[in-house]
């Protein structure tokens, strides 16, 4: 069997759709139902049911799972030793987050990190997502924890990306003392208000804009300011008001008077890490992860 068959099997397990798995492997949707039919083929099962309302696993692609993770689980453990034997040990790490992960977690990740890792230096860039995959891509970045945003991500082929969270994104406005947590908001009632918002570049605005644009609504913000610090200090001032993802106004709201609302229907933003393929994650960069993944917990 290929390794490549099994996990393409998994992805499309896993995200119950070809589409969203073939985006997912940054590959097209043929290559994903090619590699399906060779592995059934080489299995003599058939792994899923197909029809005009999706796929849904066979019993035997049920079973087929449940034997095929560990054994992936394995080979990328055996993959991190075998880069950790086989590689100088690491005095420095360049990382880059997105200023809206960045921003909420960097600190308390940071200090955590310097009393694991005393020995290793660790060089940080904050700047928005695309340009963080291409810094990794080239290799000027060990490893970036980014949210792309919409739908069908696509990375350079050299590119390995993990999902880390799915996050919603939430209103805030200015409070009169510090309100943490009030009603939930309709979407069009978002788009009616006065907003200040991030570039578009930044991956949850594209979130924001196409769950907008599915209820045929149009955000046209007043402002835009990409830095979070200055953007959710202009809006605890008064009069303009802002979608940020969860953890930073959570973050923000502890020293700024801020009321944070959700928004009905959910929008939600997905953060994730990526390396290059070719670089196994050394033992501080998965250090660093665990760490990561940690402070995202809710």
């Amino acid at each position: 069997m290929i390794l490549k068959h099994i996990e393409t099997f998994v992805c499309v397990y896993e995200e119950c759709s070809m589409t969203r798995a073939a985006a997912r492997l940054n590959i097209v949707q043929p290559a994903v139902s090619s590699q399906l039919r060779k592995l059934e083929a080489e299995l003599k099962v058939t792994l899923f049911d197909r029809s005009p309302r999706g796929i849904t696993p066979t019993a035997a692609g049920r079973r087929m799972y449940r034997l095929f993770v560990p054994v992936l689980e394995a080979f990328r453990a055996a993959e991190r030793e075998a880069y950790a034997l086989s590689a100088e040990d690491p005095v420095e790490i360049a990382v880059g987050f997105n200023p809206y992960t960045g921003s909420a977690i960097l600190g308390a990740v940071l200090q955590a990190f310097r009393l694991r890792y005393p020995e290793i230096d660790v060089r940080i860039t904050e700047e928005i997502s695309p340009v963080l995959v291409e810094r990794v891509a080239s290799g000027a970045l060990d490893l970036a924890v980014v949210n792309v945003g919409g739908e069908g991500n696509s990375y350079a082929s050299t590119l390995f990306a993990v999902p880390l969270l799915e996050e919603d994104l939430v209103f805030v406005e200015g409070a009169i003392g510090n309100t943490v947590s009030s009603s939930p908001i309709a979407l069009a009632d978002v788009a009616a208000r006065r907003l200040v918002l991030p570039k578009s570049r930044h991956g949850f605005r594209r979130d924001l804009e196409q769950a907008a644009a599915k209820m045929n609504l149009q955000l046209v913000p007043e402002l835009e300011i990409n830095a979070p610090g200055p953007l959710l200090e202009l809006v605890a001032s008064g009069g303009l008001a802002t979608v940020v993802p969860e953890i930073t106004a959570r973050q923000a709201a502890k020293h700024l008077p801020l009321r944070i609302r959700p928004i009905q229907p959910n929008v939600k933003r997905l953060v994730e890490y990526v390396h290059r393929r070719d670089r196994p994650l050394s033992p501080p960069l998965a250090g660093l992860i665990e760490l990561v993944t940690a402070a995202l917990r809710p």
